[in-house]
């Protein structure tokens, strides 16, 4: 059965990394960040979304963990799906630059 509850950042990045193909990963290595959240907003983006923001039962720990207050901000699917494109994009870059 596929895990839907995810209560951290890490645990979503993990997750995808392990579902994204390693040729689309190169690709996302030689775009800008905002190139890459374009692109991506309307097909990964929205698969972020539906997965790992409205599926998920641990909504409120997830959005706390991003450091916001349930009731400090309107945070809704496209907000959430932008944050963590972004936040992909850096990790699949950072990995990149450690990597010989």
């Amino acid at each position: 059965m596929e895990k839907i509850d995810f209560s951290t950042v890490d645990e979503i990045l993990d997750d995808l990394l392990k579902t994204l193909p390693l040729d689309f990963q190169k690709q996302i290595k030689e775009m800008t960040v905002d190139d890459f959240i374009i692109k991506q907003h309307f097909s990964l983006g929205i698969w972020i979304r539906n997965k790992y923001f409205h599926q998920n039962p641990n909504r409120e720990r997830l959005i706390a963990n991003l450091g916001y207050q349930k009731d400090s901000l309107f945070l809704d699917g496209d907000r959430f799906s932008h944050i963590i494109l972004r936040k992909l994009y850096e990790r699949i870059k950072t990995v990149s630059n450690q990597q010989p």
